[in-house]
C-alpha cells in the first residue's frame, strides 16, 4: 500500500533519523494516513514524538526515508508547497508567536499567501471568536495566560485553513473547559488529516479514532483509539498509565 504515493495523505517509508553522536531516533519508520483519519501518537517523554512530526514538515531533516504529502514527495524544492498544505502547531506557543499582538500573528499567514488585509482581518476575527480571545485581540503574547497563548497559536495555524493539521501536545496549559471546546473545535474542522501528539489520554480518545505508538524508534501498537484506551496492560506495558 505504501508504493502509490500519487494519492491524497500521509505517507511514510523507512524513515530513519538521528541526532549527531547519539542513536537513532526514528529507525525505519513506515506508515500511511488515509484523509479522513484522526490519529493519535503516544508514548512516554523523550520517545521522538515532536521529532517525528518535525520531520514531516521539514523542520528536521531524516537522514533517509521518503515522506509523501498530498502525493507531494517532501525534499528542498518542494518544502513550501508541502507547507501550504500543513498546519503545524509547536508544543511551545512561544515558537510560534511573534507579532507584536495576537491579531497581527493570526494575520500574518494569510497576508503572506497574497489574501487582502480587510479579507485576513475578517479570518483573524472569526477564529478570535471562536477561541474565545476576541478581546484579547489587540494584546501581546506576554499578556496572555499559557492556555490563551496555545489557543492563539493554534489560530495562527488554522488561518491558513491548512489541508492537514499536526499538533504538538495541544491540551497543556488548557483548563477542563477549554479542553472540552478544543475537543469541539477540531471535530469540526474541515480538515483532511489530524495527527495529535499528546499524553492526555482522555482527551485524545475523544477528538481521535486511530492511535500509534512510539517507542524505541518504531510505531509499536497501530489501532483504534478506543481499543488501546481501554488496554490498560498494554498501556502499562509502553509507560502510558491511564490513571495518572
Amino acid at each position: 500500500m505504501l508504493e502509490d504515493n500519487s494519492q491524497a495523505g500521509v505517507y511514510i517509508k523507512d524513515l530513519l533519523f538521528k541526532y549527531p553522536q547519539n542513536e537513532p531516533v526514528l529507525r525505519g519508520i513506515s506508515l500511511k494516513i488515509n484523509p479522513g483519519e484522526r490519529v493519535a501518537l503516544l508514548g512516554p517523554t523523550g520517545t521522538g514524538k515532536s521529532t517525528f512530526m518535525e520531520t514531516l514538515v521539514g523542520l528536521k531533516q531524516p537522514l533517509s526515508g521518503e515522506i509523501w504529502i498530498q502525493g507531494i514527495l517532501l525534499e528542498q524544492k518542494t518544502l513550501i508547497q508541502v507547507r501550504r498544505q500543513v498546519g503545524f502547531c509547536f508544543q511551545n506557543p512561544d515558537d510560534q508567536l511573534f507579532m507584536p499582538t495576537i491579531l497581527e500573528d493570526i494575520t500574518f499567514g494569510p497576508l503572506n499567501y497574497d489574501l487582502s488585509p480587510e479579507i485576513a482581518t475578517e479570518i483573524a476575527e472569526n477564529l478570535l471568536v471562536q477561541f474565545g480571545l476576541e478581546k484579547y485581540a489587540n494584546r501581546s503574547i506576554y499578556e496572555l495566560s499559557g492556555g490563551q497563548k496555545r489557543l492563539a497559536a493554534l489560530a495562527a495555524v488554522l488561518a491558513l485553513k491548512p489541508e492537514i493539521l499536526i499538533l504538538d501536545e495541544p491540551t497543556n496549559g488548557l483548563d477542563p473547559l477549554w479542553r472540552r471546546n478544543l475537543a469541539k473545535i477540531l471535530l469540526q474542522l474541515p480538515v483532511k488529516i489530524i495527527l495529535i501528539a499528546s499524553h492526555d489520554l482522555n482527551w485524545v480518545s475523544k477528538v481521535t479514532q486511530r492511535a500509534l505508538i512510539l517507542q524505541a524508534g518504531k510505531i509499536q501498537v497501530d489501532a483504534s483509539t478506543q481499543n488501546i484506551i481501554q488496554d490498560s496492560s498494554t498501556l502499562e506495558y509502553y509507560g502510558l498509565p491511564i490513571d495518572y
